[in-house]
């Protein structure tokens, strides 16, 4: 179906529609509360959701690179909403090497639809140059939907007075300001060493160890070490590798009194239930690339599934997607580095070698090292985020698959973020693919980087 961008009005509504693969989303604000915040943050969740859509559809995009993009994503999102260097709200200064040198001080009313124009051209310019990998059908609706946006704001401010949106800097500076802001983070972006990483996923120039305990190639496929080099990756907190501090691999043994082969024994027998739960829990969790927008992509449509229920602000709102989107970016840095650092086995490679031969697992065993676990890591920096912004004493409903006919992408509903991360975590424990042991320790490392970005940086108040 072909995609379709525009904002329509229809009777005492403003609407913004976003059609695509043959699913069609509506916001609608009523004329009396129209407001330009407001409508900031719907665009803001319309490119966050694209940012959804190309990972599932650019090649490449594996959880490291796609957890890398919504880092630089909500940063230009975040500083697209600051046009003053005089109140210290940027993060420039706070994020490792980040220095901003763009401003657009004449900028005061918040009552305009200029920063409408701003954050649609920042985020399409943004979205542009980290998935120019992705398919010319799905350039092609990017730009339609950039046109249609930018085109229907400046009609409501030059045709549209009931509205109260005016534009208060011509047109060509907002653009010439968002394409500088862009700019300015595509080239702190550049140097993270990380720019073209989806185009080589697996390098050949990584030769990984060999040992007793050592990760092995593994099916499907037996490719090589995905990423081994990520953890060499500039962080955005020099420091926030302290966070980790403690996370070491536990003793190896192929003793069958061992905690390791109890582990192992505990996954296989898993395998074996016949209890569906198990199955629908480790595929609705797996986010491969391809299939879902990766672990990085599910937390963010949970996050924004909190946003439209909490009615957050667009403040507060950027702000939490900054934390979240930094914290898992560095949450991936880390558990990569210390994936190679220890260089551990996988409990299919250990079950075939010591229990059964002919063990198979529910879900693919991913081309890395099996210690820590990246899914843990991830959802352990989300919760952390996730309790910060909202607490943890409510009830959530994630639908983040709920359109998925291959998987049952039934809603799933936890008592607080806590129960959600664990069972983020323990799928891949039923999938098959990590030991229990690791998945604990992951889980608590990564909560304990979430809250060390939290602790870092500082929001003007």
């Amino acid at each position: 179906m072909k995609s379709f961008f525009s904002l329509i009005f229809v009777f005492n509504f403003f609407f913004i529609v976003f059609s695509q693969s043959n699913k069609t989303e509506v916001f609608a604000i009523r004329e009396s509360g129209l407001d330009a915040d407001s409508l900031a943050l719907n665009i803001h969740h319309l490119w966050l959701k694209q940012a959804g859509n190309l990972t599932k559809n650019t090649v490449g995009f594996t959880a490291p690179v796609s957890a890398r993009a919504y880092a630089y994503i909500t940063l230009a999102m975040f500083e697209s909403n600051v046009f003053d260097d005089s109140k210290n709200e940027s993060l420039s200064n706070q994020l490792n090497a980040f220095k901003r040198t763009i401003w657009l001080n004449p900028l005061k009313s918040s009552q305009s639809i200029d920063k409408v124009i701003i954050a649609n051209r920042t985020l399409y310019k943004m979205i542009s140059y980290l998935y120019r990998a992705m398919p010319s059908s799905n350039q092609l609706e990017i730009e339609s939907m950039y046109d249609s946006i930018n085109n229907e704001c400046i009609s409501i401010a030059n045709y549209q007075s009931s509205y109260n949106l005016p534009m208060i800097l011509p047109i060509d500076k907002l653009l010439s300001f968002s394409d500088h802001l862009a700019d300015e983070i595509i080239a702190y972006s550049k140097l993270d060493g990380a720019d073209t990483s989806f185009r080589n996923n697996y390098p050949v120039s990584f030769d990984p160890p060999k040992c007793i305990e050592c990760w092995t190639k593994t099916t499907p496929g037996y490719l090589r070490s995905l990423l081994p080099y990520w953890g060499m990756n500039r962080q955005f907190l020099k420091n926030s590798h302290l966070s980790s501090d403690g996370c070491e691999l536990f003793e190896f043994s192929s003793d069958s009194t061992s905690n390791l082969y109890k582990d192992a024994l505990g996954v296989y027998e898993n395998s074996k239930s016949s209890d569906k739960s198990f199955e629908i829990i480790a595929e609705y969790w797996d986010d491969s690339p391809g299939y879902s927008g990766t672990p990085a992509g599910h937390f963010f449509s949970i996050a924004i599934q909190l946003v439209n229920n909490h009615d957050l602000k667009l403040k507060d709102a950027l702000e939490f997607y900054l934390l979240l989107g930094i914290s898992m970016n560095e949450a991936n840095i880390i558990c990569w580095r210390l994936k190679y650092k220890y260089n551990f086995i996988r409990p299919i490679s250990y079950i075939h070698r010591y229990i059964d031969p002919y063990f198979n697992t529910r879900i693919n065993t991913p081309p890395f090292p099996e210690f820590p676990s990246g899914h843990s890591y991830q959802a352990g920096s989300a919760v952390a985020v996730f309790k910060y912004v909202f607490g943890d004493d409510l009830d959530i409903i994630d639908d983040t698959h709920s359109s998925r006919s291959d998987i049952d992408g039934e809603s799933r509903k936890f008592e607080g973020f806590d129960e959600m991360g664990e069972e983020a975590s323990i799928s891949r424990y039923y999938g098959g693919i990590h030991f229990k042991k690791t998945l604990d320790l992951s889980l608590f490392y990564g909560k304990e980087m979430g809250k060390y970005v939290i602790n870092q940086l500082k929001f003007e108040k």
